[in-house]
C-alpha cells in the first residue's frame, strides 16, 4: 500500500542523514483514528469541505458569517485550521478519458476526445493548478503522569495490567473526542459544509505529504479524495 511505504521513507529519512523523521515529530503513533503526540495529548482531524464565499448573495454571506461566528464563540476548547495546497492530479480523469476514447465507434469524436485530452496534459504542463484541501484539528489534553522508577518497575512486574489500564484509558479519552468531534460537526452542518473524520490510513497519508513537500506531486491521497466533501 501507498501509506506503508510512506511510513518506511518517514522511518529512512533523508539520505546520509543519521536522523529519522520521525524524531522531529511530535506525533507519538495514530491509533484507530487518533493522533496521539509524544506527551499524551490526542487529536482528531477532519477534512472539511469549502464553500465559493464570494458567488453567494449579500445576504447568505451575512448568514455565514454570522454561523461561523456562533461556531467560533461555542468552542470550549482550541481548534485548528489546516489549509493544504498541492498540484492538482488528473491522471485518474485522463485514463479514464482514454478507455472512453478506445471504446468510441464515431471517428469523428475520437478524435475530439484526442485534441481534449493533450489539451489538458498542454494546460497542466504550462500552468500550475492548485488543489486546496481544508481540515480541522481538535484536541483533548488527558491527564498524563510521568512514570518514576519504581511505576516502571511495578509496570515491568505486571505488564498485561498496565495494558489493559491503557487501553482502558484510550477508549475512555477516545470517546471524549468523539463527543467533541460530533459537536464540531453539528456546527459546520449549520454553515453547509460536509465534514468527515480521518481514518488512521488517511492521517499517515496526510502526515507524509506535510512533511514531504517536494514529492506531494507523486503521492496520492485517495482515500482523503473519496470523503466526497466537495460542494
Amino acid at each position: 500500500m501507498a501509506v506503508d511505504k510512506s511510513i518506511k521513507t518517514m522511518e529512512k529519512g533523508a539520505a546520509g542523514s543519521g536522523n529519522s523523521t520521525l524524531d522531529f515529530m511530535e506525533v507519538a503513533e495514530v491509533r484507530d483514528g487518533i493522533v496521539i503526540l509524544r506527551e499524551g495529548q490526542m487529536r482528531t482531524i477532519m477534512a472539511v469541505s469549502s464553500a465559493n464565499f464570494a458567488l453567494k448573495s449579500s445576504k447568505e454571506q451575512d448568514m455565514l458569517i454570522g454561523a461561523f461566528q456562533g461556531l467560533l464563540n461555542s468552542l470550549e476548547s482550541p481548534m485548528q485550521i489546516l489549509v493544504q495546497s498541492r498540484k492538482l492530479n488528473l491522471t485518474n480523469y485522463i485514463e479514464k478519458l482514454r478507455t472512453l476514447e478506445g471504446e468510441q465507434t464515431n471517428d469523428l469524436l475520437k478524435i475530439k476526445m484526442q485534441e481534449y485530452i493533450e489539451y489538458i496534459q498542454e494546460m497542466l504542463q504550462q500552468i500550475n493548478i492548485m488543489n486546496k484541501d481544508f481540515y480541522v484539528i481538535i484536541g483533548h489534553e488527558p491527564g498524563v503522569l510521568k512514570e518514576d522508577l519504581f511505576g516502571k518497575f511495578f509496570r515491568a512486574l505486571n505488564p498485561t495490567k498496565y495494558i489493559k489500564q491503557e487501553q482502558d484509558d484510550f477508549n475512555r479519552n477516545k470517546q471524549i473526542m468523539k463527543q467533541k468531534a460530533e459537536s464540531i460537526m453539528s456546527r459546520f452542518s449549520g454553515l453547509d459544509l460536509k465534514v468527515r473524520i480521518l481514518k488512521t490510513e488517511q492521517i499517515i497519508a496526510l502526515m507524509y505529504n506535510s512533511y514531504n513537500p517536494d514529492t506531494l506531486e507523486s503521492i496520492r491521497l485517495g482515500d482523503v479524495s473519496d470523503l466526497d466533501v466537495q460542494i
